[in-house]
Formats: C-alpha cells, structure tokens, sequence
C-alpha cells in the first residue's frame, strides 16, 4: 500500500516515525511519501518538503504566513493526485491539515481515504471542530480514552490508541548514567532547561529561560545544567546560555533524550509534548509560555481550558506551577524553581500527582 503523511512541527515527525515502523513491521512493501522531519525520514518517508516550511507558531503568526501556507497546500494536494495513496494520514497541526485534507476531499480525481492522528481540542476550545471535521476525514485516531466521544456522536469513526509517551520505560538507571558519562557529581543539583522545538519559542521564552539559570546559579553554587534541545537549535541555545559560568551539557541525541531528563532533579520547560514527557518522568517542574500579545489575545477567548499543561487539563488542578504571557518573567520563575530544589515537600507532592496523568 501507499501512504502520505503530513506532519507540522517535531513532535508530529516523532509521531509519524513511530507510525511508520508500526505499519512496516505489517507491510514491509509499504510506500511513504508526505513532509515530515528527520524521524519521518530515517523509518522510510520520501519527504516532498522540508518541515521548516510548515512550521508555525501562533494565531497571528499562521496569518501572516497564509498567503505561502494556502500555495504550500494545494501544491501538496498536487502531489497527491499524482500518487494516489491508498491513504492520506495527516499527523496533529490540526489547522493546516484540516484545511488540507478539506482540499483533498474535493479533489474528485483523487480517491483514498483521510485520516488525522491526535485530535484536536475540541473539549479545551473550539468544540465545533468535530462536527465539521466529520464532514470531510474518514477516520479518527485519538491519543486519550475519552477523546473518541466527541467524534463519534457525529458518526466519524475514532479510536484511542494511548499517547506514544507511554510506549517508554523510564528509569532512575538511565539518568545515573547520564551523569556518569558526563561526570556531574551525585551531589549536584541538576536542572533541566527545556527551551522547545521551534525558534520562535527560543525567541520568546528562551530570553526567560536563561536569566532564570542566571538567576538560580547566584543561589546555588554546586548547580549543573542540562540542555536537551534538536541539533538545528543547539547553537541558538548555547547563545541564550552565555554568561553562564555553571557546568551546562547541551544533549541532541535522540536516544539519549529520557537519560538526559532523569538527570534532572527539577526542570523549567516551555508548555507542550516535552512538558508531558518530564511529567511522565517524574521530575518536578514548572512550564512556561509567551506568544505574540495578538495572539494571546485571541487565544484567551477561545479557550476553555482553566490550564495549559496537559497535566494540569487531566488531574484538573495547578499541580505544576504554571508561567503564562505577563507573568512569564524570570522575577517569577526562578523563585518557583528555587523552591522546588529546596523544598522536599513540595517537590514530592508534585511526583505524587503524576501517576494520575
């Protein structure tokens, strides 16, 4: 059989790698062709597009680029009809992919079925998404068991498979070794400095990110940071870091992603998958977020959602202390992540939290 994929952003490449390898391991002859990331491409994607062209972040800042989007679009729906994939499989970046997969159903010299993988919000924001959504895909596949519900009242067939963060075991062993390897002292205190996938991101929060280390190193004298971050961004990274003079391991190596994050005692970490994935680790953390104040705006009145880590939507309570827009300064944060590395208590009930996520 023949698949296209779509992905957006890293996270979606990570989902559509797995995805890949899945169906391989039951159609080794099967065919991938689509845009995706370097994951996307190692298990076996002819990628059309470099992913950096679709890659964006914010309401305001995805008009700006509309004009580019829109020809991006109907060029791929070209690209389409010329393979004829037994599927389309469009992966999370729900905005570009619904307008996508909208643009392939119409297409009447294109025949296959559409599928989107990670439903959108629809009980955060948006609940009409749904419905209209269940006008054009032909399938439904969610990452969480209660998702499936509010797409299947509108006859669109869905199924939860569980979120791929659960695929991995995590061990206390893997951050011992990554320690090891890098010789951080057992009695050093390790914080981990998540800054994101996407330069606007590193451009927005990474500012806060380094004075918080700034400010956390004047506190702490035997204090080691840890970077895991995508080998593109490594050297906008190292800039934000400058001036730093504690011990700062920056990791790019995929396998080496969960060892880096349980060699951390407490992190700082933008909002999103990565947030998930400390939480599924156990480490306590705090999560920050700042967009464009256009953007915010809007977001802010269409959003029901009272929080924006995944964790905190699930357990439904401020379990990690959360840095949104105005209150995303240094002056805040730093004393949050100070009190985490403190105070057992408060650390500790953090990771209690978790295992209810």
């Amino acid at each position: 059989m023949k698949y296209f994929l779509l992905a957006g952003e890293p996270s979606g490449d990570a989902l559509g790698g797995n995805l890949i390898r899945s169906i391989k391991a039951i159609d080794p002859d099967a065919e991938f062709y689509g845009v995706g990331g370097a994951q996307m491409i190692d298990a076996g994607l002819t990628s059309l597009l470099s992913l950096d062209e679709l890659t964006v972040l914010g309401i305001w800042e995805a008009v700006m680029r509309y004009p580019q989007l829109r020809k991006i679009a109907f060029a791929l729906v070209d690209e389409v009809e010329k393979i004829q994939p037994d599927a389309v499989i469009t992966i999370d970046f729900p905005d570009f992919n619904f307008a996508f997969a909208n643009l392939v159903k119409k297409r009447k010299a294109i025949k296959t079925r559409l599928i989107h993988y990670v439903a959108p919000t629809v009980w955060a924001w948006r609940p009409g998404r749904a419905k209209k959504v269940a006008k054009f895909l032909d399938a439904m596949i969610c990452l969480f068991s209660f998702e499936p519900a509010y797409f299947k009242k509108y006859k669109l067939r869905s199924v939860a498979v569980g979120h791929p963060i659960t695929e991995n075991t995590v061990t206390d062993d893997m951050g011992a070794e990554f320690r090891k390897e890098r010789e951080i002292p057992a009695d050093a205190t390790v914080v981990g400095l998540f800054f994101g996938s996407r330069d606007t991101e590193i451009a927005n929060v990474g500012p806060v990110i380094a004075e918080t280390a700034q400010y956390l190193e004047e506190n702490n004298p035997n204090l080691h940071f840890v970077i895991p971050t995508l080998p593109a961004l490594e050297y906008d990274v190292l800039q934000k870091m400058q001036g730093i003079k504690s011990p700062v391991y920056v990791s790019t190596k995929y396998d080496h992603k969960w060892g880096a994050i349980k060699s951390c005692d407490v992190a700082v970490a933008v909002s999103g998958t990565v947030a998930l994935e400390i939480a599924y680790a156990g480490i306590p953390h705090v999560v920050l977020y700042k967009t464009s104040a256009s953007t915010f705006y809007l977001a802010r009145m269409l959003v029901k959602a009272k929080f924006i880590h995944l964790a905190n939507i699930i357990l439904d309570k401020a379990a990690i202390p959360e840095f949104i827009q105005g209150r995303c300064k240094s002056e805040r944060v730093a004393p949050a992540v100070e009190n985490l590395i403190s105070n057992k208590k408060e650390r500790e009930k953090q990771i209690a939290a978790f295992p209810s996520v």
